[in-house]
């Protein structure tokens, strides 16, 4: 398998549409089965060619992920069923609005988010048992959809990001915590405009340009260097 690109590109207009919102915890496996879901959705984008295409194997996602086939089988079928990667054929699938040409897709961070050995690394921690694990996938995906390229950084309220997810607003530390722990986000304290004492969070994705956050790059630096990676990658 190739190895995999710094990041990639995700079809994002449907979680500024609340799409998020469709992926609930519920019993009868319902949970486990959208969180499996989004782990698959994030490995088909990954390793998906310039069209949005991939070619993977239960037996490569299984190696990658930790899920079994039977939850492999789930994620696919429900993200078949809603539309957001479909089923060419067992092994082949396709993102679906998949356009770089136009707004509606985010920078999905991906080769740091592996071990050496290929293997997400943030799934090892995860057994697809408790809420936040899907909560804190939901957030992750927000995070690409809504990150500001110009200052690197994502700037949402927790009223904000229950919206946009669907995730109840107590449980929001929780997912955050999740995507701390396991190095897949940074939280930074701002000064608020609320009064001379509030503070408010902005979050930075890691894996992407790590050296370009507020007070080091200007919005022309930054996407330039965007641009000049999409066309080494064919976009």
């Amino acid at each position: 398998m190739e190895r995999v690109r710094q990041w990639v590109p995700l079809p994002t207009l449907w979680i500024e549409e609340r799409g998020l919102s469709a992926f609930q915890w519920g019993g009868a496996g319902q949970g486990s089965n959208n969180a499996a879901a989004l782990l698959c959705l994030i490995l088909i984008a990954h390793h998906a060619d310039g069209h949005g295409r991939a070619r993977l194997t239960y037996e490569q996602i299984s190696d990658m992920s930790g899920l079994s086939r039977a939850k492999i089988a789930a994620g696919l079928k429900i993200l078949h069923e809603g539309e957001f990667a479909r089923n060419v054929d067992k092994s082949h699938f396709r993102l679906t609005h998949f356009d770089t040409t136009v707004r509606g897709w985010g920078q999905l961070p991906a080769r740091r988010l592996y071990t050496k050995t290929g293997r997400l690394a943030f799934a090892r921690g995860m057994h697809l048992r408790q809420r936040a694990e899907l909560d804190a996938l939901k957030i992750f995906l927000l995070f690409v959809a809504r990150r500001d390229v110009a200052s690197n950084r994502i700037d949402l309220s927790y009223d904000k990001i229950a919206d946009y997810s669907g995730i109840n607003r107590n449980r929001i530390t929780d997912a955050l915590s999740f995507l701390t722990v396991n190095s897949l986000v940074v939280t930074h304290k701002q000064e608020s405009d609320i009064n001379d004492f509030a503070t408010a969070n902005s979050y930075r994705l890691r894996g992407l340009n790590p050296y370009n956050h507020a007070g080091t790059t200007g919005r022309a630096e930054l996407e330039l260097e965007n641009r000049l990676a999409r066309q080494s990658f064919g976009l």
